[in-house]
């Protein structure tokens, strides 16, 4: 229908129920905005925490899911200098939006979309990549030489940290809840760890010859979160916490972390970054770099066709997929 779109739309917070293919109209951009035309959504734990209605900013219903995008622009608005119809761009929405035929954007979240990659490859950069490297880079600081432990290394996130804390020249040990994807891990270079069985603590201090790795990267919360402080965790690590996956939240006393003398960072890539977009930009380039140079490489899973993005947020919930999931066109 001329003027509608698909899109993915919640009209209340829940499970995969509260999910709907709706047609609406096509939005138009307003000053400092694009309208871009969606060739591939990448899906990040983060949407199935915003239809759930337990995301760290408010999600205003209805709401498209979805907010990282690879397509090209369709419609620059106002006020959008150095950007035309026809260019692939890769980006973020402000909250939502990227789950639709159509994507409105504000023009400085967009970067050209590298002539190496895919659409669906790039629409794997920029949330997880970003995420990855400012946790390296900014977050943990790892220094050559550190033992590095990746939670849920198979995944978009764990996948990327892996690589590029190798290219930083760590050691890694990554964790994961299958032989399938352990052996995804090895292959990344990392040591494989199956963190499902109560001795995986264990083996992680067998690898470090006791003392624990001065650097863990942290999504899945619960036990899993309080164990690798306690008992994985070198004296003087950095934990850094970026996802609450098992949605189980723990709460540490002030004198334990006192008496610790561990450290427990804490990183989101949330508005608040707008204050450092320096760091930011830097991030990027250095993803984008280490790309082209093929020190890393984006690892697509599974993609799925927007009429079946319910599908996709069930692979991501069923603990089975490795790299990214994508929502194609």
């Amino acid at each position: 229908m001329a003027n509608r779109m698909k899109a993915l739309r919640i009209h209340e917070h829940g499970g995969p129920e509260v999910m709907r293919i709706e047609e609406i109209p096509i939005p138009e951009p307003g000053p400092g905005e694009v309208r871009v035309k969606m060739e591939a959504c990448g899906l990040n734990y983060s949407d199935i925490m915003a239809r759930e209605g337990r995301y760290l900013r408010k999600t205003h219903l209805p709401h498209i899911l979805g907010h990282e995008f690879c397509g090209v622009i369709d419609k620059p608005g106002a006020d959008t200098d150095g950007w035309s119809a026809g260019q692939r761009v890769i980006g973020t929405t402000q909250s939502g939006g990227a789950l639709a035929e159509y994507v409105i954007a504000p023009a400085e979240r967009l970067s050209l979309c590298p002539v190496e990659l895919t659409p669906p490859e790039g629409a794997a950069l920029l949330v997880q990549g970003l995420t990855a490297v400012m946790m390296i880079d900014n977050a943990a600081r790892v220094r050559p030489g550190e033992t590095v432990l990746v939670h849920a290394a198979a995944g978009g996130v764990g996948s990327l940290a892996v690589q590029i804390a190798r290219v930083r020249g760590a050691r890694v040990i990554g964790t994961s809840s299958s032989e399938a994807k352990c052996r995804a891990i090895e292959e990344l270079g990392a040591v494989p760890i199956d963190y499902t069985h109560s001795g995986w603590v264990e083996e992680v201090l067998d690898l470090t010859n006791g003392r624990g790795a001065e650097v863990i990267l942290e999504s899945v919360g619960g036990d899993v979160l309080l164990r690798s402080y306690r008992e994985a965790l070198a004296d003087f690590g950095r934990l850094v916490v970026y996802g609450v996956a098992g949605g189980e939240v723990v709460n540490f006393d002030n004198y334990e972390i006192l008496a610790s003398n561990k450290s427990l960072i804490g990183f989101w890539l949330g508005p608040h970054l707008a204050g450092h977009l320096d760091r930011v930009s830097e991030a990027r380039e250095n993803l984008v770099g280490m790309i082209q140079e093929n020190k890393i490489r984006l690892i697509v899973g599974k993609t799925f066709p927007l009429e079946r993005s319910a599908e996709a947020f069930d692979h991501i919930q069923s603990r089975e997929s490795t790299g990214k999931v994508v929502v194609t066109a």
